[in-house]
């Protein structure tokens, strides 16, 4: 197995090559060029087919090509890699041109490809390796046979880790356990980022764009390292100071074990500290009896400033006392003055005589006069206050009690405190006088124990492999990191030279990398199968972001990981396994939206939500006036929750997924996946609304409401009880609460709805009811007349697939208006297997304003234009048809013109008082929508032509073979981590029927795919 570790030797070597490379680099400048000829062959083809275009006469583009012999190796090579980019993306020769044969194509291709690589010059095999540029390998030769006896496989290869795999490492080395509330209970989760009292940055963020977006195609660069930097130095004092001290005994027990004389020494020193700071002034009586006054220096209590005498009438204005405390607490003398207000002794005490109390107890100890100044002056001001707190919060506070030490500690106390303490010191320099002897003291005790054996340090070594690399070093290995931490030893004590061995091991390119190189011996093809530890992480972080789990581990290490059936078995097993909560969205979770969680394995989830790209919709920006309520965040996560619930339901059924996925007419709205905790809720709002309909509520006064004490006790209205009619809160008195409550009831049950949706009673802060109810306006629900569904998922008009969800419209839209363009441009790229070029830098890609037309009228006079349709053909009328959906997912037959000249109606853009059922959005005039287009690139003529709108475009799409296997060719990506080629042809091909020959399920094309040659086999790249 070939590993890779940060070591001082790898180090200088890696040094030593750089330096090698540079003085062979500069040594090449001094040689003379070689002349350059272009070959007959090449020169007969770029004749034949491009010097009509580009040669001295006429330089289109400004490129010249019959002087490529006369030009300097840099613009040459320049020159090249432009050409190999167009000829292998079919750009050149223009397609009104006639087109060179395949044999001219390939030799072209295979000349610039030549030479380039002779200069470890050429730009394409990095783009190819992206995700955009997937679509470039001939969808036709992947999925028609032609190749499929080609040997699949991946090169060996290191792969960074994602943003998601660094979570779950630190929260399995840190065993840190994340929770998140699922309605009145607390449920553990696996993905979390966030831990306690640690601050770590994230080096590994994927990039935003919908589509595959974890590649094996990244390296560390400079900005990861300064990132990995911190984050080692940070957790290496975390696992030092809080895990080993603080959480468990059997966390890496040999740092306690190193670290046991030296603890013992701080804990030594702790208590003496905190015995001195709390009880030296009564020692001292003890010590020293009468005679200690006459050691301590002359009090001299502060000046205060003078209090500004009020004028008749006017009233002192302070601030409130939780200020105050936190003053006091910041002039750290909070917990002193509230002890001394608890003790009886010197509670009784005058304030006057508190004062002087504490004056004296600071300045005997020696604090600063301009501190004690600032405690004196809260004092003067807040003592009744201090009082007064103390009573309400006396359990809380924690009394001093004296308590000497063991006797053998007080003599060394009393014994120091006679040696340094002189007449006219302060209590706290004999503190710190005696401080500085004893640990001066420990610190000679610990240098004649001597440095820690070698075996305690081999065991250190061995604990943090495993917990940070998860496996025991080799041999090798051992004595490398043992020699390491003799020397960290040495040059830095104990505890440092701990935390730089943690460092190196979370600095170790192994905890950054994923590996996968084959292992044994190789077949006919030169392929060799993953050796079995790499497979188990392989088809872990294939399936979830986390670690083998013990039977994938021990399978690995028992020699059941070895065969394609062993592989399958692992697979099958992982994808039923429901045992474990994942985090879905650490985005959401950071909104503090706890309904985020999936049992499905994780990847499953995320590979629909980056395909189709809808998390976006959280970072297009929205105004609540013209999404026409307010929380419009809250509604926004929630409509992405329910995207998320809508793909997991589908998943979960696994039948016909990708259709499902595109043409289902079910969807989830405002519903937390639970149809019977849902009907309760429902049912409960019912039985309030039956209890109260036939009564003059409208009218009732608050004593009314004992007539319906039973009845409130049992329904638990919001803010309403009836033992307390007097009580109140910002949004109003029992029985103002109780009618709005009523009217918002009454509105979603008096005109003849079957349910009634658990949003709030009435709009106010905190809820018993779920958040973000104004995911119905995205819907085109009134939560004042909306006929909400307790059973979920359940149909919605004008609605089908995930291209019709809101979360998915928004995602593909701008701050104000629709994104016709990028809408057509995700189709054609993502279901159609079709290719976009860039928009070209010289091209100003800007919509013009005209008040009086409509976004797509003023489209098509931006993108006719000849140069531009010959790129806008293949998304405008894809994109087009989903002008019936506004940018916020709304469903219109009208589009508003949002001009300032063409308001009607302006709404207030707040109620006078806080109403959730209202609609804010102003009126504007409108124009008819024109949603038609026209869908070409299916390979299906029953399929392909005229579209009435975005419902008949999903339709088709749903019946169409090419995008199945185009969504197929993205699941490839997505599990394999880079792009298809034609050798994996046969990879795509099986994958493909596993899906037909199962009922459309998508763990069927999963277990082919993690179980295909393209997964098990590698070939070590050569040059």
């Amino acid at each position: 197995m070939r590993r890779f570790r940060i070591t001082a030797v790898a180090c200088t070597a890696l040094l030593n090559i750089c330096l090698i490379e540079w003085a062979a680099a500069s040594a090449d400048k001094t040689k003379p060029e070689i002349t350059f000829q272009v070959s007959d062959n090449v020169e007969a083809i770029l004749d034949k087919r491009c010097y009509f275009c580009h040669d001295e006469d006429e330089q289109k583009g400004d490129i010249r090509l019959d002087n490529l012999n006369d030009l300097d190796t840099p613009k040459r090579l320049d020159l090249f890699n432009r050409m190999q980019e167009q000829v292998y993306f079919r750009h050149m020769p223009p397609k009104k041109k006639k087109q060179p044969t395949e044999e001219e194509r390939n030799a072209l291709l295979a000349y610039l490809s030549t030479e380039l690589g002779i200069h470890k010059a050429s730009t394409l095999e990095g783009k190819l390796q992206k995700p955009e540029f997937g679509n470039y390998v001939d969808h036709t030769k992947l999925f028609s046979g032609e190749y499929k006896d080609e040997p699949g496989f991946t090169f060996d290869r290191r792969w960074l880790i994602s943003e998601y795999i660094f979570n779950a490492k630190f929260q399995r080395i840190l065993e840190n356990k994340s929770q998140i509330k699922r309605g009145k209970q607390r449920t553990s989760v696996v993905g979390g980022s966030k831990i306690q009292n640690l601050s770590l940055a994230n080096p590994f963020l994927l990039p935003n764009a919908s589509g595959v977006r974890y590649y094996a195609n990244e390296d560390l660069t400079g900005g990861h390292l300064s990132s990995m930097l911190t984050n080692a130095q940070n957790t290496s004092e975390y696992i030092t100071n809080v895990m080993v001290k603080g959480k468990n005994a059997k966390y890496l027990p040999a740092i306690n074990q190193i670290m046991a004389l030296e603890d013992q020494h701080h804990a030594t020193l702790a208590s003496r500290r905190e015995f001195l700071e709390n009880f030296i002034a009564r020692l001292s009586d003890e010590i020293y009896g009468d005679e200690n006054i006459t050691l301590l220096p002359s009090y001299q209590p502060v000046t205060l400033k003078d209090v500004k005498e009020l004028e008749k009438g006017e009233k002192y204005k302070k601030a409130p006392i939780h200020v105050a405390q936190k003053m006091l607490k910041g002039l750290e003398a909070d917990t002193m003055v509230f002890r001394l207000l608890m003790d009886p002794v010197h509670s009784e005490k005058s304030d006057d005589q508190f004062r002087d109390l504490c004056e004296q107890t600071w300045f005997y100890f020696g604090d600063h006069e301009r501190k004690i100044q600032g405690r004196m002056t809260l004092l003067r001001d807040y003592l009744t206050e201090f009082r007064e707190h103390v009573e309400k919060a006396r359990r809380k506070i924690k009394p001093l009690i004296y308590k000497p030490l063991a006797d053998s500690e007080m003599a060394v106390i009393e014994s120091a405190i006679r040696k340094h303490r002189n007449k006219g010191h302060y209590y706290g320099e004999i503190i710190e006088k005696c401080m500085a002897e004893w640990t001066h003291g420990f610190e000679q005790d610990r240098i004649a124990a001597g440095p820690p054996s070698d075996e305690l340090l081999s065991a250190l070594v061995g604990q943090l492999s495993v917990q940070i690399l998860e496996r025991s070093p080799d041999k090798k290995e051992a004595d490398e990191y043992l020699t390491l931490s003799k020397s960290y030893v040495a040059k830095l004590g104990k505890l440092k030279a701990i935390q730089k061995l943690i460092q190196t091991f979370i600095l170790a390119s192994e905890f950054s990398y994923r590996q996968e190189f084959g292992g044994g011996s190789a077949d006919e093809h030169g392929r060799q199968m993953l050796s079995p530890r790499d497979a188990s992480y392989a088809i872990a972080y294939a399936l979830t972001d986390q670690s083998p789990d013990a039977e994938l581990a021990s399978a690995a290490e028992s020699g059941k990981l070895n065969t394609r059936e062993d592989y399958k078995r692992e697979v099958l097993r992982m994808l039923k396994n429901r045992d474990t909560n994942y985090l879905i969205d650490p985005i959401l979770a950071d909104k503090n939206y706890n309904d985020n969680s999936t049992n499905a394995t994780i990847r499953k989830l995320r590979f629909f939500r980056e395909f189709f790209g809808y998390p976006a919709a959280l970072t297009v920006f929205k105004d609540e006036k013209r999404f026409g309520g307010d929380r419009l965040g809250n509604a926004t996560s929630r409509l992405l929750n329910e995207a998320d619930r809508l793909v997991e339901h589908i998943l979960e059924n696994d039948t016909n997924v990708f259709e499902e996925l595109l043409t289902t007419e079910k969807f989830y709205v405002y519903h937390d996946g639970d149809n019977e905790r849902m009907q309760v809720a429902s049912d409960r709002i019912k039985s309030i609304y039956e209890h109260f309909k036939d009564t003059d509520w409208k009218n009732f006064k608050k004593e009314d409401l004992l007539d319906h004490k039973e009845f409130l006790k049992e329904v638990k209205m919001r803010s309403i009880d009836p033992d307390k009619l007097d009580a109140r809160n910002r949004q109003g008195d029992t029985i103002k609460l109780f009618k709005k409550s009523m009217t918002t009831i009454t509105a979603r049950l008096d005109k003849g709805q079957k349910e009634a949706a658990p949003f709030d009673m009435y709009r106010g802060y905190g809820s018993e009811f779920m958040q973000g109810e104004n995911v119905a306006k995205f819907f085109n629900y009134r939560k004042d007349n909306w006929d909400w569904a307790a059973i979920q998922p359940a149909k919605v008009a004008n609605r089908k697939g995930l291209l019709t969800h809101p979360a998915w419209l928004i995602a593909f839209a701008k701050n104000t208006e629709t994104d016709p363009i990028h809408r057509g441009k995700w189709v054609r790229e993502k279901l159609l297997a079709g290719t976009i070029p860039d928009v070209p830098i010289t091209v100003d890609a800007v919509i013009p304003e005209d008040h009086n037309k409509t976004l797509r009228a003023r489209l098509a006079g931006a993108t006719g234009a000849k140069s531009c349709w010959k790129c806008h053909v293949h998304m405008n009328p894809l994109g087009n048809t989903f002008e019936s959906y506004d940018d916020f997912g709304r469903f219109r037959t009208q589009e508003s013109l949002e001009y300032p000249d063409n308001l009607i109606e302006k709404k207030p853009d707040k109620p006078k008082e806080r109403n959730h059922l209202l609609d804010l959005r102003d009126i504007y005039k409108t124009l008819p929508v024109d949603s038609k287009g026209y869908l070409k690139g299916t390979e299906d003529d029953a399929l392909d032509g005229e579209l009435k709108d975005a419902i008949d475009l999903v339709e088709r799409l749903g019946k169409s073979r090419r995008v199945r296997q185009s969504i197929i060719r993205h699941a490839f990506r997505y599990f394999m981590g880079r792009n298809e080629s034609l050798s994996d042809s046969k990879t795509l091909i099986d994958a493909e029927q596993a899906y037909v020959d199962n009922g459309g399920s998508f763990d069927a094309v999963i277990v082919s795919l993690l179980t295909s040659d393209s997964f098990i086999y590698r070939k070590p790249i050569e040059n």
